[in-house]
């Protein structure tokens, strides 16, 4: 957690007196051992309530208060040992928060209005916090934020910084939505970090009509707040649609303002505790994933299905768009690949993958346009684009260089291949690099490496990178079976 923000956090709570009452709290449990504290304390917390006068407000000097009788009390009953004895306190059954703080008492209806809606946002939070499933509490989440906030819908939206969209993730009513971050109400809460309130949504210029008409639905009022976690980064947004009421015309308060951004809170923590429930199920099936590859790399396949079976593989435990795996042909200084049933060759020392295997280093890039090793100009002639690269070594058991594994575009929401993908990816290469290396094809090209042609399996002119097309060898299993 940032410094700051605890600290910040801290003051918060020293402002309050909020040390000084859990310490009374705690101390007038003690002192009367109840059967059932939480009946006991709340009765205890309704008696205080009670006894202010005019509809006193709470001060934070009042639990210290409190702390010196409960301490007075204590000392009363010690025996002359020192010893204190147990003094049960005896409360009627606890009354509705309304009853205790009726007018007879008094108080503010407004105070008694706030009071239950916090009994209800507490109940909420209780029932969210009881639900293990993390997907689940989310959905419980949006369906609570309906029922506190008297809503007729709410929508939780997540960040995702790959496309830099928030894309639907719950949603009671509306399907689909995908919003620009700094766009919309969403998209300016998101990039602000600042609620909005909105009493007439078609009068605000943010406020984008098209889900509207996509969904067949009429928003009058809205509230829109950010969604944080724990290093108080905003992960997402949760909006509120509609108030309820008979005219239709009612929007939301300050308080419900209040009220959402508990919800909100809970909601970061459900989409953190999600997100660790998928890397956790993720990192499960691509220990599987890896497992299996390495069984089938174990039977005896050909060199030509062992790279497929390699470059395949890898490309979906990594979540990959594109895999390559280029084989090192020292003696030409070239390294060459198959893209299809075509043979292509392209110099050692150029791009991502030659300074991998001239450098014995893996390379990762968030954007390859921004290094200068990458060569934007097959993206141009095949009409793709590249974001993400990860290019890994595979070594011989002398660790000498004699493949490189190049992975292009995550396929999740961050676009960028983390460090777990790379310990992953390396474990699996060090397992991976020796039985390619030993494979009896392998040994085949390396024992003709001086030769002008390299066998039956792949003879032929190749295809060079940067260079036109003379001629092109189909490359298949019946000429590894007759090599």
């Amino acid at each position: 957690m940032d410094p700051q923000t605890a600290e910040a956090g801290e003051a918060y709570l020293n402002s309050k007196g909020f040390r000084s009452l859990i310490e009374w709290m705690t101390a007038e449990a003690l002192l009367s051992r109840p059967d059932d504290p939480l009946t006991f304390l709340q009765s205890l917390l309704q008696e205080k309530i009670g006894e202010r006068k005019n509809g006193e407000k709470f001060q934070p000097e009042h639990t210290l208060a409190y702390i010196k009788q409960c301490y007075a009390a204590a000392s009363a009953s010690a025996d002359e040992n020192g010893r204190i004895l147990v003094k049960p306190r005896k409360f009627a059954p606890p009354a509705p928060v309304t009853n205790v703080l009726a007018p007879q008492h008094g108080n503010d209806p407004v105070l008694v209005h706030r009071l239950s809606k916090m009994e209800q946002v507490i109940q909420a939070c209780r029932i969210i916090g009881s639900e293990l499933d993390p997907m689940e509490a989310t959905k419980i989440i949006i369906k609570q934020a309906c029922a506190v906030l008297n809503a007729e819908r709410a929508t939780l939206f997540i960040y995702e910084r790959a496309t830099d969209m928030l894309v639907l993730k719950v949603s009671e009513g509306a399907t689909d939505i995908h919003v620009p971050f700094g766009k919309g109400i969403a998209g300016t809460v998101a990039a602000t970090g600042k609620a909005m309130n909105i009493s007439d949504a078609y009068t605000d210029p943010n406020f984008d009509s098209q889900y509207d008409q996509r969904n067949g639905y009429q928003t009058r009022s809205m509230l829109c707040v950010p969604v944080r976690n724990g290093a108080n980064n905003i992960v997402g947004v949760m909006q509120v649609l509609n108030k309820i009421s008979v005219d239709k015309k009612a929007s939301f308060c300050d308080e419900d303002e209040e009220f959402l951004a508990i919800l909100a809170a809970q909601a970061g923590v459900a989409l953190n505790n999600a997100d660790t429930h998928t890397v956790a199920c993720i990192a499960r099936e691509r220990v599987k994933d890896v497992l299996s590859i390495v069984q089938d790399m174990h039977r005896d396949l050909g060199f030509i299905s062992l790279m497929f079976t390699i470059s395949t593989r890898v490309q979906k435990f990594v979540n990959s768009d594109r895999c390559t795996l280029y084989i090192v042909d020292r003696a030409k200084n070239e390294l060459w690949t198959l893209q299809g049933e075509v043979n292509i060759r392209v110099p050692l020392n150029q791009g991502i993958a030659g300074a991998v295997a001239m450098n014995n280093e893996a390379i990762n890039l968030e954007n390859a346009y921004d290094d200068p090793r990458f060569n934007k100009d097959f993206d141009q002639k095949l009409g793709y684009q590249t974001r993400s690269v990860l290019a890994m070594p595979l070594r011989n058991g002398s660790g000498e260089v004699i493949a490189v594994v190049q992975l292009i575009n995550k396929l999740d929401s961050s676009g960028v291949f983390s460090t777990d993908d790379e310990e992953l990816l390396g474990t699996f290469l060090q397992i991976a690099g020796p039985i390619l290396f030993n494979s009896h094809s392998h040994l085949k090209i390396s024992s003709s490496q001086n030769k002008e042609e390299v066998g039956t399996e792949f003879t032929g002119k190749s295809t060079r990178g940067g260079q036109e097309i003379v001629e092109m060898n189909v490359i298949s299993e019946n000429d590894e079976e007759e090599a």
